[in-house]
């Protein structure tokens, strides 16, 4: 069942838009990863945005898997959420700023991105749960938590150190 998606009449069929809109997130999230680690000078931070790109490919990789799990391919629609956050984050970046502000927006700009893939996934869980597919679920569930995992280090990363910095400007 390899098609185009241009109506949403089952869960099954809003399941794999989100999917598919994930995969398009994290696309590029990707990119904007890079961007981020290109732009920070904070060695910690710079660290955390490096491993997170190396746990989004493992995470595009999963939704890879769960796409043949549903027979359906990429689309090629844009996430025009993950794509608004980035351009937002591009604007603030052409901002006259300190290495350190610019640090805390880099790093405030990764955790939006973080929220919305958090809500995107705790979703798809909910919905593959809802509907017996407990094998992307798990999959799902494995890349919800990374997601999480990434906000709390972020976290403690603007607790104890960027904000911090940028305060002291």
């Amino acid at each position: 069942m390899l098609y185009a998606m241009n109506q949403l009449r089952t869960m099954r069929d809003l399941l794999v838009h989100d999917i598919q809109m994930m995969y398009s997130a994290e696309q590029l999230g990707l990119e904007g990863l890079a961007t981020l680690v290109e732009n920070t000078s904070e060695p910690r931070l710079k660290a955390a945005f490096e491993k997170h790109g190396v746990e989004t490919r493992r995470q595009v990789a999963r939704l890879e898997q769960i796409m043949d799990l549903m027979e359906v391919k990429p689309s090629r629609e844009v996430c025009s959420a993950m794509k608004g956050l980035l351009t937002d984050a591009e604007k603030l970046m052409r901002k006259e700023s300190t290495p350190q502000v610019l640090d805390a927006m880099l790093l405030a700009a990764a955790q939006k991105m973080e929220h919305y893939e958090i809500a995107c996934y705790g979703t798809a869980v909910r919905m593959t749960e809802d509907m017996g597919m407990t094998q992307a679920a798990e999959l799902l569930r494995q890349t919800l938590e990374e997601e999480k995992k990434t906000d709390e280090i972020l976290n403690e990363i603007a607790k104890l150190r960027v904000n911090v910095k940028a305060e002291m400007m």
